[in-house]
């Protein structure tokens, strides 16, 4: 079985909803519809191979996308620094957060996620306006928030975490799972009711940065695809059913999976970018959850496959 040793596969990965823009999320709801972040519109439904349905206009740049219990998404809009709510039925979209929240600058909202109890956890990747600079220098000045159920009170529960991205609940909601892009690794934190415990490494470093590629030249080293590729940068992250974290490497071209015990296995490793280029998240769907679906901030489209082991089904999908 894949889960006891095997690595997980993917085969037949295909194009699909050509036409959405910048497709960085997916997430495929219970009746088996698929959507994505799109910066052209809200969220956009992937039709088919080659049509969308726009939802929305949420303005800024749409990254992480959830559903929550009432069947609304919400948009984690970074550069914008709103959390947003879009209504599916109507297009209109309201605001949860945006500006600052005790202070600390909402502008790099990354990532949202709900757990079951209808909690919001989500991700600011820095404080700083400028982006690159954290990303050169690796500064560690992000932090995770936690939106109350009832949407009244929001509450900073983990500050200088070095550059967090996408973020994953496991089965028992037990720990948050939470990537963080420049060191290219996962950490988890535990859940302790309303906030988080402190941090511990899932897994190994899944990208390779020297110490002298840090600083204000770091842009000269990016420049260089062969770089680029070695740090890795690691983006999305989703379960499967066999317990194995599966994190997308954008700059290389790459998904792998942890497992349980922290060792890893590369699923898809594509250098050139022929077919898997900029991965940023990982989605399952359809009758049997082996449906996989891959998004990119790179292509115009959606890549969809067939996954050898079953997606752990997120809350809005149970």
């Amino acid at each position: 079985m894949p889960g006891m040793g095997e690595a997980p596969a993917v085969t037949g990965l295909r194009a699909i909803g050509r036409g959405v823009d910048r497709p960085e999320h997916v997430l495929v709801a219970a009746d088996g519809r698929v959507f994505a972040s799109d910066k052209a519109s809200a969220v956009a439904e992937l039709v088919d191979d080659n049509s969308v349905r726009h939802l929305g206009r949420a303005g800024g740049e749409p990254n992480g996308i959830a559903l929550d219990r009432n069947g609304h998404f919400l948009i984690a809009n970074f550069g914008a620094g709103v959390l947003q709510d879009l209504d599916p039925a109507t297009g209109q979209i309201a605001w949860i957060l945006k500006g600052d929240l005790d202070g600390h600058p909402l502008k790099w909202l990354n990532f949202v996620c709900v757990d079951s109890a209808g909690a919001l956890w989500c991700s600011v990747s820095t404080t700083t306006d400028d982006l690159l600079d954290t990303i050169a220098h690796g500064t560690a000045d992000g932090f995770i928030f936690r939106v109350a159920p009832d949407r009244q009170t929001a509450q900073v529960v983990a500050e200088k975490v070095n550059f967090p991205n996408c973020m994953a609940l496991d089965r028992a909601e037990t720990y948050l799972y939470v990537v963080r892009t420049v060191a290219a690794d996962v950490v988890r934190f535990p859940i302790q009711g309303e906030t988080l415990g402190p941090p511990e490494r899932f897994g190994p470093p899944l990208g390779q940065r020297r110490p002298d590629e840090y600083g204000p030249d770091a842009g000269r080293f990016l420049a260089d695809p062969e770089v680029g590729r070695r740090w890795g940068m690691a983006d999305g992250c989703a379960f499967d059913a066999e317990g194995n974290l599966w994190v997308t490497l954008v700059l290389a071209n790459r998904v792998v999976a942890i497992r349980p015990d922290g060792s890893t296995a590369v699923i898809l490793d594509d250098p050139a970018g022929a077919l898997v280029q900029g991965p940023t998240s990982v989605a399952w769907g359809g009758p049997d959850m082996r449906d996989i679906y891959i998004g990119s901030i790179q292509t115009p489209y959606v890549l969809k496959g067939r996954s050898s082991v079953p997606g752990l089904p997120m809350v809005h999908q149970r």
